[in-house]
């Protein structure tokens, strides 16, 4: 990004903090404009945004005040739409250009207010999510985003944003999420192990499988990405949470890899090496609350921490936008 296309996304985040709008709307003006300056601070406004929110130049007309605070509105509308609303970077420019003049501090306190909507939805969501989980995953469709294919696990900052496109709440890194509103929220995310890199040993009782486990701390939510055919493998016990998501690899199925990790896993960093339980696919999925079923759905396995103890809970849905979905208690702390 340019210098001054810099300085017009910082032009127009202060703006917005004075700007002549409905009276309903002036207290969401401050709460909009630091949202922007942080994430304009951590570089979370696409590079796309302050050229399409150029107004162009007409020096003729530059120095006449209400074209000028007309240009300030079209900009900051533009720029809402774009950062805040996942607005396409031809569609708002165009979109905003058919406001009439008259009409922009009503549109822009329109803006305001859908943003103001939106954050204290996510708020009410996430204090669902940490609460009652089981109640959030049942009415709401819902993904996790993994913090990348090398993120060891350890407490990392993500966000929860509603994507419109796809009707769902998305869990996801912040450093990965762009053009949406969005609250943070500090997570433990759990990384992502093959089954054929575990170390096997063979004793008295037979083979056993070493699960290298993570104890989860810093944070009430525990957080992997979605199961497509992967287990969970835990220790729980009240305020002591051991996890591992480990993932069928060297041409073994799910099923038969969950099979075996219930027979035979060990899990490091728990006590005693022991399992409480291993959370992962069969067919049919039955009535286990360990289980779920991978053909044909997407899955997710989240840990919640809640009055000192963590739960872990599992949502299951349909693929394809809207897909059916329940959601359960896999195991209480």
């Amino acid at each position: 990004m340019s210098k001054d296309e810099g300085v017009r996304i910082t032009d127009t985040i202060n703006f917005i903090r004075t700007a002549t709008v409905p009276a309903a709307h002036n207290a969401q003006r401050a709460t909009v404009a630091d949202l922007l300056r942080d994430y304009d601070a951590h570089g979370h406004i696409a590079d796309t945004v302050s050229p399409a929110m150029s107004q162009g130049s007409n020096y003729a007309i530059l120095e006449r005040d209400e074209v000028k605070a007309n240009r300030h509105y079209r900009r900051a509308i533009i720029l809402i739409r774009m950062a805040l609303q996942n607005a396409d970077r031809s569609v708002a420019p165009r979109d905003v250009g058919q406001i009439s003049d008259a009409n922009l501090p009503n549109e822009l306190g329109n803006s305001l207010g859908q943003i103001h909507t939106t954050l204290h939805d996510l708020t009410t969501k996430l204090a669902l999510l940490k609460s009652n989980p089981v109640s959030f995953l049942s009415d709401n469709t819902f993904n996790m985003v993994s913090a990348g294919a090398t993120a060891p696990s350890g407490v990392a900052d993500y966000v929860l944003y509603y994507d419109t496109l796809n009707s769902q709440y998305n869990l996801a890194p912040e450093a990965t999420v762009k053009n949406w509103a969005a609250v943070s929220i500090k997570v433990f995310h759990l990384h992502v192990q093959p089954y054929a890199g575990l170390a096997r040993t063979h004793g008295p009782n037979g083979q056993s499988l070493a699960v290298v486990g993570n104890a989860a701390y810093g944070a009430d939510l525990m957080v992997t990405t979605q199961l497509t055919g992967c287990s969970i493998v835990y220790y729980l016990n009240g305020a002591t949470l051991v996890a591992a998501h480990v993932q069928p690899t060297g041409g073994i199925d799910a099923e038969t890899m969950c099979t075996n990790l219930r027979a035979d896993a060990t899990l490091s960093n728990a006590p005693g090496l022991a399992v409480t339980g291993v959370f992962g696919a069969q067919a049919p999925k039955g009535a286990d609350p360990n289980n779920y079923q991978k053909a044909g759905n997407f899955s997710f396995c989240i840990g919640v921490k809640i009055g000192g103890a963590w739960n872990l809970c599992a949502q299951q849905r349909t693929r394809g936008v809207g897909g059916a979905k329940v959601a359960w208690t896999i195991a209480h702390g």
